[in-house]
Order: structure tokens, then sequence, then C-alpha cells
């Protein structure tokens, strides 16, 4: 039989723990608010998570004085047969449309491209939904960034910088975007003569 373990709870909206009704760590909650308390050890009361004001729903704590990184998050894909194009893990950002719906508006998923010991190629998906539909928009690459067709960059001047084969960090002579060395210079100059409008766009077009 599973162990069922229930924390003090109000069903009443808007009722909050006094001090004296908890002990110091002690978790309780509001399920008609959505909201969990604790009792800290100076004897207040604080909201650890509240469905809605804009508070974390998650926060991940580490008192680690190191230099190390801290908290970590590891989504870990424990498979005894992994294969090339495994997806990994993913993280959905969703939310409703005007008909109150939910929908992913935008999505991150990680996947293996080389699953070959001591070879290994992982590889990051970016995903936006568009005209009703999730789009992949680009993917980072163990040999750089790809966009896919029709995605590229687009700057703040109104200039913009698509691709047309899926990626662009092969170069080509024509489309190598170069900068002269003048200290200041904020143009640069394309290896075909022709000219863009910023620093910004020395990448190289597939």
């Amino acid at each position: 039989m599973a162990n069922i373990i229930k924390l003090k709870r109000s069903e009443t909206a808007g009722s909050s723990p006094a001090s004296g009704d908890l002990e110091v760590g002690e978790v309780c909650m509001n399920v008609v608010d959505g909201v969990l308390y604790a009792k800290k050890i100076d004897g207040t009361i604080v909201t650890v998570a509240q469905k809605n004001g804009g508070m974390s729903s998650l926060e991940l704590v580490s008192l680690d004085t190191g230099s190390s990184a801290g908290p970590d998050i590891d989504l870990f894909r424990n498979s005894f047969s992994p294969f090339d194009s495994d997806e990994l893990g993913k993280i959905d950002f969703s939310g409703e449309n005007d008909s109150s719906d939910k929908k992913v508006f935008a999505k991150i998923v990680s996947k293996i491209s080389d699953a070959t010991a001591s070879t290994e190629d992982g590889e990051l998906e970016f995903y936006v939904i568009k005209n009703g539909t999730v789009t992949n928009v680009a993917t980072i690459k163990s040999d750089g960034i790809h966009f896919a067709t029709g995605n590229g960059l687009h700057f703040a001047d109104g200039t913009s910088i698509v691709s047309s084969s899926g990626h662009f960090n092969t170069a080509h002579s024509h489309t190598m975007l170069a900068v002269d060395g003048t200290v200041g210079q904020t143009s640069a100059t394309a290896a075909s003569g022709s000219s863009a409008t910023s620093v910004a766009k020395i990448i190289a077009l597939g």
C-alpha cells in the first residue's frame, strides 16, 4: 500500500497560517488559493510558492560557498539502447491562446547526433509556434548554428540575412563578410564587393 503524505492545509480562500500554527521548517498549503507557506527560524511565515502573483513555481537553492556552479539541473535519459537522433530532454513553454486553448508557444529539444563512444555529438533545437504550428527555427550543432530554411538574422536597421540552405556555417566567397579593421568602423564589406551595415553581420552563409 502506498504511503500518503498530507500537509497542513486550508480550504478557505484568503486564509494564511499564523506563526503559532507551524513549527520551524514546516510547510502548509491553502489549496483554494494555490499558495504554499513555510515558517522561518525567526518565526515569520513566508510564501514559498504561489499560483498567482508572479512568484516562482520552482526555485533551486545552493548553499555552496565555493566557486563551482550550482545548483545544477541534469536531464539524464538513461537508455539501454541509445541511438543517433534520440531525443534526450525537452522544455516546453506553454500558454493559452485567445480561445483558452493550451498551446506550446516555444520549446527547446536536445538530441544525440552521434552516439558512438568517444566521438559523441549532440545538438540543441529551438522551436517557436508559427501560424499555429510549432516550427524549428534554429539548431546548434557541433559544427555551428544551423538556421531552418527561410529563417535568419534580422537587425534593428531593417536588414536581414536569411538562410536558403538551412545553415550558415559553410563559407562561400560571395557571402563571407569581413571587417576592414578600422578602429570604430561599424560597417563590413562582403568579399563580392557589396556592403553591409553592421559588424554583427560577420558570418558565413551556406
